[in-house]
């Protein structure tokens, strides 16, 4: 079942069942048809729940290779 985000507070009945109560930021699992239901009864309050993307590895620095220490050339 796809997961929702629920955008601001909502309740209801339909067929005996119990929708809700859901919190603004909650995610829930709906059927599709259920979850247009709950949109064209109250506009907006459901949406697909986005899996958060992973962050991009980044290579670890190396070490400049131009770097000549901490010497200072012109002491000499």
């Amino acid at each position: 079942m796809p997961r929702y985000r629920v955008n601001h507070r909502y309740s209801s009945y339909r067929d005996g069942r119990r929708f809700g109560p859901w919190e603004a930021g909650e995610t829930v699992e709906l059927e599709e048809a259920d979850a247009a239901w709950v949109n064209r009864d109250s506009g907006g309050c459901l949406e697909a729940d986005q899996p958060k993307p992973e962050p991009a590895r980044q290579q670890p620095k190396t070490a400049d290779r131009q770097h000549r220490g901490g010497a200072n050339r012109g002491a000499r």
